[in-house]
């Protein structure tokens, strides 16, 4: 018995719907996807030119040398203890200024946890100042 040969016919993928099929699948991430906000300390920036002049009484200047102590008025002082000195220097004066003044090489963590310390004694006016070694 012989088999008869049946001619071969070349095998396609069907691709008319693959770009419809991407599409749905794109759309269908970007729906499901959550994006995440962006988390980090919230500062407001003054317009440029803007210049205030602040009385020397009204800043109270807090350092952060490279070591990663924590100076007040020239005192060390601990973290933890940053708020309860702001908040007192804000009940004596209201209008009263923060400049943060932290070194280049500090560490990077100190200079948030001081800002966290900060905010959570309600002092809404911080100047951020970076220091240069040797000044």
């Amino acid at each position: 018995m012989k088999f008869r040969e049946r001619p071969r016919s070349s095998i396609k993928i069907p691709t008319a719907s693959l770009g419809d099929i991407a599409f749905l699948i794109i759309i269908f991430f970007m729906t499901t996807s959550i994006f995440s906000r962006e988390k980090g300390l919230k500062i407001v920036l003054p317009e440029k030119g803007m210049e205030v002049k602040i009385a020397s009484e009204n800043i109270l200047t807090i350092s952060v040398n490279p070591q990663g102590e924590v100076l007040i008025k020239d005192a060390v002082v601990t973290i933890p203890d940053v708020k309860s000195i702001v908040e007192q220097e804000l009940a004596n004066n209201p209008d009263l200024v923060i400049a943060l003044r932290v070194s280049r090489s500090a560490p990077y963590r100190t200079m948030i946890n001081v800002f966290d310390e900060l905010k959570l004694a309600k002092a809404d006016k911080i100047s951020l100042i970076p220091v240069k070694e040797g000044s």
